[in-house]
């Protein structure tokens, strides 16, 4: 479990804040390099919860005064956490960019009804230790602890061991939230591919508008040309077809006129006298 954590640590100073999942009842071991959204983390991660447990805890430790993502520096010391082996580590998680954003995103992930409470350090150690007197706790159903940077890492070990080893509490989350540089970066390549969009968009519209320009200089080509059911050369053909069908006709009616005598002679008669 050390080494995993070691890794997780590893992983986070390159990439994202990692996250690490403890289920009660749950002897699975599951590691996740996909890129997980915090509020999806809740959501898939939550258990059951009602009047006498808890659905999740999820431990947010804030970034360091450097703007460097703190779970990976504090790793290491969570002795009796490593101690404890995760069901599910998360090695790319996203999303969580400041207090207000973890909050944000564990309130939409519960469903309706469901309440979602903020504490800080401090007072949930004091609430946790006084469960089951403690009524605003025993109605939640999700409980997000936000960690300072200054919190010492030794504290940190004990309450997240306490909260896993805890019988009311079904599921314990422990992330940070993510480095500043990484925070910087993704909002660039967000400004960067909105730009990609938009220029995108507008080159569709330009070559729409250079197909619109091309059809209308293409209908200008054609003004002053007019479509008729009768030109010179139509009239002609059909002028000399006529023509032609007439004189065929008189000459072969003319053809069929020329005949014989119907009486012949033996002596031919004198030329000159008439018959």
């Amino acid at each position: 479990m050390v080494r995993l954590l070691l890794v997780a640590s590893l992983i986070s100073t390159a990439f994202a804040a990692p996250a690490l999942v403890w289920k009660n009842n749950n002897n699975n071991v599951v590691h996740d390099a996909e890129a997980v959204h915090v509020g999806c983390l809740l959501s898939t991660h939550a258990g059951k919860s009602d009047e006498s447990s808890l659905a999740s805890v999820l431990f947010s430790i804030d970034r360091a005064a450097n703007g460097q993502e703190s779970l990976s520096t504090i790793t290491p010391q969570l002795e009796s956490v490593a101690k404890r082996e995760a069901s599910v580590t998360h090695y790319h998680v996203w999303g969580g960019d400041s207090r207000k954003t973890v909050s944000r995103e564990a309130r939409n992930s519960v469903t309706e009804g469901e309440h979602v409470l903020e504490l800080d350090f401090d007072e949930f150690k004091g609430k946790l230790s006084n469960f089951k007197e403690d009524k605003v706790l025993r109605k939640s159903n999700t409980v997000v602890v936000h960690i300072s940077e200054n919190t010492p890492a030794k504290d940190i070990d004990a309450t997240v061991s306490a909260a896993i080893d805890h019988s009311a509490v079904n599921t314990v989350i422990l992330t940070g939230l993510r480095g500043v540089e990484e925070v910087k970066h993704e909002r660039t390549f967000s400004r960067m591919t909105l730009k990609q969009e938009k220029n995108a968009s507008r080159r569709r519209l330009d070559e729409q508008g250079e197909d619109e320009e091309d059809k209308k200089k293409n209908n200008d080509d054609f003004k002053g040309i007019y479509y008729v059911q009768m030109t010179p050369n139509i009239f002609a053909g059909i002028f000399f077809t006529i023509f032609f069908a007439m004189i065929a006709n008189i000459g072969i009616n003319c053809m069929g006129m020329i005949s014989n005598s119907d009486v012949y002679v033996s002596k031919i008669p004198s030329v000159g006298r008439e018959a």
